[in-house]
């Protein structure tokens, strides 16, 4: 676990000037999709879940961090997995990747994104249901 956080943070370090010197507007924000709430209403479509900005704006993370990186020109996605990560990479072609997951998800998303800027924020609470993120280091790296 030690030598997977060491591992991304020097890819993030590799890739971060390089990263903020690319426009939002060409790069893409993966959310994990278990970072929904259990009543989240988003719903599944084939590229990803779709936040239907409920009632729920004040508390709910996916809402604050799409917000503000649509604002900043970002294509956002809340996704399932990696293999749906890959196929909207694929189809897309942003010239930089931010992502959120957890440490396994973030080091098999930087192996296969070998060359494109990849910037990867660790989940603070992983287990793939009630997950968090520090909101301070996802706006720090947008």
């Amino acid at each position: 676990e030690n030598i997977d956080k060491l591992y991304i943070e020097l890819k993030n370090s590799f890739y971060r000037d390089v990263f903020k010197r690319i426009s939002p507007k060409d790069k893409i924000l993966f959310l994990p999709q278990c970072l929904r709430k259990q009543n989240c209403k988003a719903v599944l479509t084939k590229k990803g879940f779709v936040c239907n900005g409920c009632k729920n704006k004040n508390t709910c993370k996916i809402y604050k961090i799409i917000n503000k990186a649509e604002k900043l020109g970002y294509k956002t996605f809340i996704v399932p997995g990696g293999s749906m990560v890959m196929n909207i990479i694929e189809e897309l072609k942003p010239k930089a990747v931010a992502g959120i997951a957890c440490l396994k998800e973030l080091v098999l998303a930087a192996e296969s994104l070998t060359n494109i800027p990849i910037q990867g924020i660790e989940l603070t609470k992983d287990g793939c249901v009630n997950t968090d993120v520090s909101l301070k280091q996802v706006f720090n790296i947008l």
